[in-house]
């Protein structure tokens, strides 16, 4: 009879054991399904020539690089060091749209360069994803590309003109434009002696006067609008002279800190100076 009721014990046991198994097979894969949906459903799927999410970008950050005059090696050595900085820190989904200075006050500024910072491979989900071929896209289609533009872009060129103000506001309503209903975290950076020189208004011709400026009927034309767009400048010296002095200085910077704030942008820090000119 012990051994009967032994029997019929391990019995019982075994199939709580095989019950206890299965419901816990069954709790497990439920996870393991409900894990793959998750992960579906919140993968971002990128645009293939861009980077950017097909959603659209998380931030927008526009660089102008002024090709108007001639840069010296040591200054677009420090623009690279400065804009290498920027890249480095950008976020995930961050979009960068790089443009020239050109154009005039009513036409469109295409960008040379429209790309997003994809996932870095430090911050891979080593479940899901191969920090290998994660580090591949991010180096060959997000750096490799961006630091090609910048350096094509520091090349030695001139133009006639320094349509700087008609490119801040082109360019701004290209890219700032489209997602000014998302309020987006917005970003101008400009690279640039930032000496303004067109017909409409130059300052060859006239000492920066920003109370002048608004006043008179070409500004109505000239006016950006920056959309609240954080605007940094890396201020290019050069002995640029109108007569016997010289263009750039205090008051040619504080010229630009006023035409920023009233073109709706945040001026977040003085102009960094970029060597003194050769």
């Amino acid at each position: 009879m012990a051994r009967r009721s032994r029997k019929k014990r391990d019995k019982r046991v075994d199939v709580g054991t095989g019950i206890l198994l299965a419901v816990v097979g069954v709790v497990m894969l439920g996870l393991l399904v409900g894990a793959l949906w998750w992960v579906k459903k919140t993968k971002v799927t990128l645009d293939e020539a861009t980077n950017c999410p097909q959603a659209g970008p998380h931030a927008v950050h526009v660089i102008i690089v002024d090709r108007t005059d001639p840069i010296t090696q040591l200054q677009a050595e420090r623009i690279r060091q400065k804009i290498r900085e920027m890249r480095e820190a950008a976020p995930f989904g961050k979009r960068f749209d790089i443009y020239t200075v050109e154009g005039d006050a009513n036409h469109v500024l295409a960008p040379i360069l429209i790309i997003c910072s994809p996932n870095r491979p430090e911050d891979a989900n080593i479940w899901i994803e191969n920090p290998e071929i994660i580090r591949r896209r991010y180096e060959e289609r997000f750096v490799s590309v961006f630091d090609k533009t910048i350096d094509d872009l520091l090349r030695i060129s001139t133009r006639d003109t320094s349509p700087i103000i008609e490119s801040m506001k082109a360019s701004t309503i290209s890219s700032f434009g489209p997602f000014e209903q998302r309020k987006l975290p917005f970003r101008l950076t400009m690279v640039s002696d930032m000496i303004q020189g067109t017909p409409a208004y130059s300052h060859y011709r006239t000492e920066p006067n920003f109370t002048q400026l608004s006043r008179s009927p070409v500004w109505r034309s000239l006016q950006p609008n920056l959309f609240g767009a954080e605007v940094n400048i890396l201020y290019l010296l050069r002995d640029q002279k109108r007569g016997s002095q010289l263009i750039q200085g205090r008051t040619h910077q504080e010229f630009w800190g006023q035409l920023i704030s009233a073109s709706n942008g945040r001026f977040v820090r003085p102009p960094e100076i970029v060597f003194e000119p050769l």
